[in-house]
């Protein structure tokens, strides 16, 4: 097997990293698991170690010694720039994972993963929220993404924040009763609003944190609560604006394909309907594919790559 070609798919996001070892048919040979890798979030050394460990695992799972890989993928958490995407290609050279390797932003492994033709919109809403939209010619554009602190739209944390923020208002009688209160104190295992203070200001809290509300947002709002559907509503009709805005900036035409990823709207039946009546209201025929594990578009995009390279090979002229 050491003799044959291997592939990476690298999936680093702000509340997990996966990576998947594959065959040089893209045949999957072993899975990694390893905690957050946002860098933005984490820090690069810690955002490092957490893929050098999903990585190794992955060998392990294969019962493979560990080496670098022929080709791969990673869909890199909080690679927004050109900057952070040289950044993430360093951390590949320096620590050896591929002989070539191509490194983009995480949103854009859906997109790799149901498009194979290459145009299509993807979006993934977990902790945060980013949309994608790449033509045939590979013209790109994306929206949302921000971070939890200037936007992420959608995404877990801003309807966890948005939760928290109704809570406290209901407490001061600024705003109505929800059933929210309840359950955002059991989440924590509280007994009164007040005492959110002293969990949410801990200097350890992280975004992933917040956005473990979602969920109590998400069966409040199915239960009829109307605070947490208008919260819910809210936040699916920002996903589906971010998904008009990069489909009218490329200029694209209908009907498209929209892959969409991260547990709010894979395990979220209700958001994902919410989500799927605002595409249809605010751009028409595009049709929703799911994609449950965007490791599998890294392999994929690792897979064109060694196409890519065979062709040139197979073309190149005798000497090159």
């Amino acid at each position: 097997m050491t003799s044959q070609q291997l592939l990476l798919g690298g999936d680093s996001g702000g509340s997990k990293t996966r990576v998947a070892l594959a065959d040089e048919n893209g045949a999957i040979l072993g899975i990694g698991h390893a905690g957050c890798s946002n860098y933005q979030y984490v820090g690069e050394a810690a955002a490092v170690a957490e893929i050098e460990g999903a990585i190794t695992a992955a060998f392990e799972q294969a019962g493979l010694t560990r080496r670098r890989v022929d080709f791969a993928c990673f869909g890199i958490g909080g690679a927004d720039t050109a900057e952070d995407i040289a950044k993430a290609r360093q951390w590949i050279a320096d620590n050896h994972w591929a002989a070539q390797c191509l490194a983009v932003n995480d949103g854009m492994l859906p997109l790799y993963a149901a498009c194979p033709d290459g145009q299509g919109v993807s979006v993934i809403a977990g902790t945060g929220a980013i949309m994608w939209a790449q033509t045939l010619d590979g013209r790109v554009a994306r929206a949302s993404g921000w971070g939890y602190l200037l936007g992420d739209e959608g995404g877990g944390w801003q309807l966890g924040h948005e939760a928290l923020r109704h809570v406290a208002r209901a407490a001061d009688g600024r705003g109505p009763a929800t059933l929210l209160t309840p359950r955002v104190l059991a989440h924590w295992n509280l007994t009164a609003p007040i005492d959110l203070i002293n969990v949410l200001y801990r200097p350890d809290l992280v975004p992933g944190d917040i956005a473990a509300l979602a969920k109590v947002v998400l069966d409040c709002a199915a239960e009829g609560d109307p605070i947490a559907l208008q919260v819910a509503q809210t936040g699916a009709e920002e996903l589906a604006l971010a998904a008009k805005a990069v489909i009218d900036t490329l200029q694209m035409s209908l009907p498209l394909t929209l892959a969409y990823s991260g547990s709010l709207i894979i395990k979220g039946l209700f958001y994902r309907q919410l989500f799927a009546d605002a595409c249809r209201r605010m751009i028409g025929d595009i049709a929703l594919v799911p994609v449950e594990d965007p490791v599998m578009g890294a392999v994929a995009a690792a897979r064109e790559l060694q196409r890519n390279s065979s062709a040139r090979t197979a073309t190149a002229p005798l000497g090159t």
